[in-house]
């Protein structure tokens, strides 16, 4: 298949990995009639911009697997974008649950690679993944939904550099309808951050409420 940016799928694609790295934004991104819903459980969510922090690693792993199984059940494409130390860990727990198969529809990519792919943090680099991410005869109108464990170096410098681009990520995550998780180690970011980030999602994922 060739690929175009012209093509219904890409386009889809490119937006939903655009609003996993929208929601570093902590000033100035209000989305119109946003109200900030508390979830417990991920499987419930077919659409909208979630936010978790995470502090258990257990439970971060179990989100992730029924963030991936719900998506098959509505046969949709998952992109997961994950450390190298995380990734193992899901692929292991989806092995014991989905036959391998299905697993056809859910993609790693390693988030240092994704996020720093020309050496610095920078939103470009999702558009260099974008045609190689599905494998297989890719159809106009697949699914997709994304999980990015977003994880940096220096805060400020990450937050100057996404500011550059705020009105147009403002725009994309008002119009778009997928489902996109943005996960945060809680023990990582500031008070300051987490209240910015709070500002520009549609969900909050309640690890705490979880049995």
């Amino acid at each position: 298949m060739v690929f175009s940016w012209r093509n219904p799928f890409l386009y889809q694609c490119m937006i939903n990995f655009y609003i996993s790295v929208i929601c570093l934004y902590q000033w100035g991104v209000h989305l119109e009639s946003t109200h900030l819903i508390e979830v417990n459980e991920i499987q419930t969510l077919t659409k909208g911009h979630v936010l978790y922090f995470f502090k258990n690693q257990d439970q971060y792993v179990k989100n992730v697997v029924d963030f991936v199984i719900s998506g098959l059940e509505l046969s949709e494409y998952s992109v997961i974008v994950e450390n190298d130390r995380f990734i193992p860990l899901i692929k292991k727990r989806l092995k014991l649950l989905v036959d391998e198969s299905r697993l056809k529809k859910v993609a790693f990519v390693n988030n240092y690679d994704f996020y720093f792919a020309t050496g610095d943090f920078r939103i470009n680099s999702i558009f260099d993944y974008l045609p190689n991410l599905i494998e297989g005869d890719l159809k106009n109108d697949l699914a997709i939904r994304s999980w990015a464990h977003v994880e940096w170096r220096d805060e400020r410098e990450v937050s100057r550099k996404l500011m550059d681009s705020e009105n147009e990520a403002d725009k994309i995550v008002a119009e778009t309808k997928l489902l996109s998780v943005c996960a945060y180690d809680s023990e990582r970011i500031s008070k300051e951050f987490k209240e910015g980030l709070l500002n520009c999602h549609n969900f909050l994922i309640n690890e705490a409420g979880k049995s």
